[in-house]
């Protein structure tokens, strides 16, 4: 008589009811983060600093969602009034505003502007319009607010704009330095006198990254990343990324608070994630106690003292579950992907409990960092296999993973 996992295991629920959130199809979670509600609730989800002037803000998943996180990271700086240059750097300006001026030279190299700072892969849109007397002048956002010496060089891909005519411009620029400071106007090889007129940034296309993912779980056990260089990515060019927060080498995130897990404890963890398997990428860890990874050739693993190798990873984003029972003499796991038992079945894992360690997601040293994507991980200090089914059936739904 054929009998199969699922009643080995015991028997499952097998779908939740019609709006039933995670946590409300199992509660009491260890820690649940996502950018979507898991709690049927509007709860505040993440904390995002963008990259332009580095301000935070945090935000629920309905401001995810709608739209209200991606235009905090995309607005439009406030223009003050033109700044001239200093030294032999300088135009005579006249008629300064926000907005425009007039400017002449005839024996200085002149250059004036904005204040506006960026950084590497942002992009920026900027229209005028210009009354050229004589002269050809150029504009190029460049590194300094104080538009002086050393200080004006360029900041971005694109080559400076000629303003060889009266006329009506606009341009997108791309930046590729992260010390981009001022929007300027210089008066190109030849002396200048010219006006401009109803200039304004027009569009703006930042970049966000997360310094909290706030625990849904009610436990108060956030991960966070304080330093900027390490912080994952949630908006790039403007847009969320696809596939949820974007890790790449040094990004990481941690808990404050510890876990320990003694012997008989089980841990149930669902982590949707896209691994670019290209090295080998610790995704879900406590230390070294216990981590869920791939390894360099694209095998999924659990570990607690031994590897447990779980199938090869898909081109897809993917559902990774696993139900590890720890124990000092000798722990198991199921490692699920996508519904799908990959692992032998109680595979061994090793010994190891977990003991005061912090949650990282995102790996550790250079050669373990997590490179790709992760949208939701929910883990438990209890044994899940009978919400299983259910709990994948909402989060595949909602990823559109099959």
């Amino acid at each position: 008589m054929h009998v199969s996992l699922d009643s080995a295991l015991g028997r499952q629920r097998r779908l939740n009811s019609v709006g039933e959130s995670v946590l409300q199809i199992a509660p009491n979670a260890a820690a649940a983060y996502s950018l979507r509600s898991l709690t049927g609730g509007d709860p505040t989800v993440v904390r995002v600093r963008r990259s332009s002037n580095n301000a935070e803000q945090d935000f629920t998943s309905s401001e995810v969602s709608s739209g209200a996180l991606t235009s905090f990271v995309n607005e439009i700086q406030t223009l003050g009034t033109v700044t001239n240059s200093v030294g032999n750097d300088g135009f005579t300006l006249t008629n300064k505003s926000s907005t425009g001026f007039t400017a002449t030279t005839d024996t200085a190299t002149g250059v004036c502007g904005w204040p506006y700072t960026a950084k590497a892969g942002d992009k920026i849109t900027v229209s005028f319009d210009a009354v050229i007397r004589s002269g050809t002048p150029q504009f190029i956002p460049r590194k300094a607010t104080a538009l002086s010496g050393s200080n004006l060089v360029d900041v971005v891909s694109d080559s400076a704009i000629s303003v060889n005519s009266t006329a009506s411009y606009s341009f997108e620029f791309t930046y590729d330095s992260d010390e981009a400071g001022s929007l300027t106007f210089s008066e190109g090889d030849d002396n200048a006198d010219f006006d401009i007129n109803n200039f304004q940034v027009t569009a703006f296309k930042g970049a966000g990254f997360v310094e909290t993912w706030y625990d849904q779980s009610g436990n108060i056990k956030s991960a966070v990343q304080a330093t900027a260089g390490n912080q994952p990515k949630i908006v790039s060019v403007g847009s969320l990324v696809t596939g949820g927060l974007r890790f790449d080498d040094a990004q990481k995130l941690e808990t404050a608070g510890t876990f320990s897990f003694a012997s008989g404890t089980t841990l149930s963890s669902f982590i949707t994630n896209k691994s670019d398997g290209d090295e080998s990428a610790y995704l879900f860890r406590f230390v070294s106690d216990y981590i869920v990874y791939n390894t360099a050739g694209g095998v999924r693993r659990v570990f607690a003292g031994t590897n447990a190798n779980s199938g090869t990873l898909g081109s897809d984003e993917e559902l990774w579950t696993t139900i590890s029972a720890l124990n000092s003499s000798g722990g198991t796991a199921n490692f699920f992907a996508d519904g799908t038992l990959v692992s032998s079945a109680d595979a061994n894992i090793g010994t190891n409990t977990v003991s005061n360690r912090v949650l990282n997601i995102g790996g550790s040293a250079s050669t373990t960092h997590w490179n790709g994507t992760v949208n939701e991980v929910i883990f438990y200090a209890t044994d899940q296999t009978s919400n299983r089914v259910a709990l994948e059936a909402n989060i595949m739904t909602n990823y559109v993973i099959s």
